[in-house]
């Protein structure tokens, strides 16, 4: 007995057989989300010989599935026609078909994820897994709903008429540069070993920590010494009086003092070596779930890990997790930092100022970040506690650099004075 659903089916091929093809250039429709393969391959060898500008009817269709072999019942072909009730009714058809079809998917999606927790594994992977499964359910072939110039208009003029999202940096010139960290955008900060990279992540987190919760995911550090240049940079006490546990009563005080305001700091620490991408997505979320977020810090890139049997190159790996954090900070419309080590590159030249090019492993991360800021000092010398900070890559404005003040004994960068 035929159900709505084998009609609907045969009712999309009949709208192309009776379109004579037409209907295959307005309509939405992923051929895998027939329920029957071989309406499926009749339906791809449709699209085939309207590409070739061959007619596409019942007898046409007929010869070229005969030429290539296909196995099928020419009766399917002609019921799908005397089937059809209106062939220009195609797109609501096939919203049948691809709804069932994502019903299937998360079916399967469903029987994958117990028989992955049955059989053990990590857990986190396995969330990972089932969920992308399960955002993958919708057939990729329904298009958004069209909108023109008219329609997008108004909500551009309401975001000029509003204030600018974006949150300041520590430093003025940079936001005249930068404007300032916007959602969903990516700042990489790349610099060589020792120059300040985990500076500017604690600054970088400290602005965003006042608007809200921030996921700090930290590769290299613990959070202790994380909670130490946060310590050290709000309160001017001297890193190396906290590293060597040198202080003072006056040092007492001010940590005293600023324990009874950290619940104001909601800055969340995942020091994890050698976390994964799920890690780092999990622990995001987990802070997103508590509070508002503001804004996350992956320090750094290189250092992230590839699953259980990524069996990828190096470089394959690192342009991979680029784009997944690309994608972290759109799906959770926040500011993105991630700090990035440089190749040695420019220790070989002349000028041993960074270039984009010396973003190490990947021009991946060139391409998916929104904006992309890199350090630079002179070790040893006059100049060793100034440091360069160039933007390199702007998406949305124009690039340049300026000279700070490098003050690594309280873990800051500072604007410089005139």
């Amino acid at each position: 007995m035929a159900t709505d659903l084998d009609l609907a089916e045969r009712s999309v091929l009949g709208s192309v057989l009776l379109s004579n093809g037409k209907i295959l250039d307005e309509l939405d429709f992923n051929p895998a989300d027939y329920h029957h393969p071989i309406y499926e391959t009749v339906h791809r060898t449709c699209q085939a010989m309207k590409t070739a500008g061959k007619p596409v009817d019942v007898v046409t269709v007929m010869g070229e599935l005969t030429a290539a072999g296909e196995r099928y019942d020419p009766a399917m072909l002609h019921q799908a026609v005397t089937d059809t009730p209106v062939w220009e009714n195609a797109d609501y058809y096939a919203g049948i078909v691809a709804d069932a079809a994502t019903g299937r998917r998360l079916i399967s999606a469903g029987a994958k994820a117990k028989q992955l927790v049955d059989a053990g594994g990590d857990m986190p992977e396995i969330v990972e897994v089932v969920r992308k499964d399960i955002d993958n359910a919708q057939s990729s072939a329904r298009a958004q709903p069209v909108e023109f110039l008219a329609d997008t208009l108004p909500g551009t003029i309401d975001m000029l008429d509003s204030e600018v999202t974006a949150i300041p940096t520590p430093w003025p010139s940079m936001n005249e540069l930068i404007t300032g960290l916007l959602p969903g955008a990516v700042y990489v900060v790349g610099a060589r070993p020792g120059v300040g990279k985990s500076v500017v992540a604690v600054q970088l987190a400290q602005t965003l920590v006042a608007q809200g919760a921030v996921a700090f995911v930290s590769l290299e550090m613990n959070r202790d010494d994380v909670n130490m240049r946060l310590m050290s940079s709000e309160l001017e006490i001297n890193m190396n009086k906290l590293m060597n546990r040198e202080l003072d009563e006056r040092d007492w005080q001010k940590v005293s003092a600023w324990l009874r305001t950290a619940s104001e700091r909601p800055l969340a620490v995942l020091d994890k070596p050698g976390a994964t991408i799920t890690d780092i997505k999990r622990f995001v979320r987990s802070v997103s779930r508590r509070k508002p977020l503001a804004g996350v810090v992956v320090d750094y890139l290189q250092l992230m890990n590839p699953p259980t049997g990524d069996k990828r190159p190096r470089h394959e790996f690192v342009s991979a997790m680029s784009r997944e954090l690309k994608i972290l900070a759109l799906d959770m419309n926040v500011p993105v930092i991630v700090l990035s080590q440089l190749n040695r590159g420019s220790t070989n030249r002349e000028d041993s100022r960074p270039q984009i090019s010396d973003l190490r492993e990947s021009g991946a991360i060139e391409q998916d970040a929104d904006v992309v800021l890199l350090l630079h000092r002179e070790f040893p010398g006059d100049k060793q506690y100034e440091i360069g900070m160039a933007v390199a890559k702007n998406r949305r404005g124009r690039t340049g650099s300026l000279t700070a003040e490098f003050r690594g004994w309280y873990s800051r960068i500072d604007e410089a004075t005139a």
